[in-house]
């Protein structure tokens, strides 16, 4: 199974895959069960075996077998889905680190057809002449948490991040939010997971995942890119988005 999907190279992302494995098991000894009552129905009421007997359901014995079936299903296989999913949610995948100096703060800013990510510069804040911006590129330091707060300037989007198990959309007129810890270095696709229009298969970007010197050295390099950008003309790929609080 592991084969078949995006490796993951995320603190939490085995958690989803935890989700995905429980179901498919469950749900593949479910069909197991089904297919051998199958089997003895074919075998044991077979002709030859004696006149039919045809039933159609309607004697009580019949309608507590059934309800009992559907509700063992039920729970155990949705209800204990829905229990780890939540506690994962609100555990891990909702727990922003709001008050984490540690963590390094992106915005992201989706625009048809590209995504455009504003580092704070030297100062430490946003929206000052030492942003850092980017173009269809996310460079993160590994084991650092990475809280992302997204905006669209046209339609919705969703920005996905398949090896790291998570996506959220980016709606016009709101704010949303969202976290993870990169594990190893590589790099790794970014894609929009909401059609956004007639070029939406262009909306990729790329994540690279590196040690925290390596970031450093990026940054610096990336920082001094951006100001020759504003030295030799209009401001390139910097988002008009104003009010972004990063206190809540």
């Amino acid at each position: 199974m592991s084969a078949r999907i995006p490796h993951d190279a995320s603190v939490n992302g085995h958690l989803v895959d935890g989700i995905f494995r429980y179901i498919f098991v469950a749900t593949t000894a479910c069909f197991i069960v089904v297919v051998v009552v199958m089997l003895v129905a074919v075998v044991f009421h077979r002709a030859g075996r004696g006149p039919a007997h045809y039933t159609h359901g309607k004697h009580q014995v019949s309608y507590v077998l059934t309800a009992l079936v559907a509700a063992a299903i039920f729970v155990g296989v949705d209800l204990v889905a829905m229990r780890r999913s939540a506690d994962d949610l609100r555990q891990h995948f909702w727990h922003f680190p709001d008050r984490d100096p540690a963590a390094l703060r992106v915005e992201v800013t989706a625009q048809q057809w590209a995504w455009t990510f504003r580092y704070a510069g030297a100062d430490g804040r946003f929206d000052t002449a030492d942003d850092v911006v980017t173009l269809n590129e996310l460079h993160v330091p590994v084991a650092t948490p990475i809280y992302l707060k997204l905006r669209s300037k046209d339609v919705v989007h969703s920005f996905y991040l398949p090896n790291f198990r998570t996506k959220i959309d980016a709606v016009p007129g709101n704010t949303t939010r969202l976290w993870f810890e990169a594990r190893e270095p590589g790099t790794f696709e970014i894609g929009c997971a909401q059609h956004c229009g007639v070029s939406h298969y262009k909306m990729r970007a790329l994540l690279f995942s590196t040690s925290a010197d390596d970031f450093q050295r990026w940054l610096a390099r990336a920082a001094g890119d951006t100001a020759l950008r504003r030295d030799t003309g209009p401001p390139v790929a910097i988002p008009d988005v104003d009010g972004w609080d990063w206190e809540s």
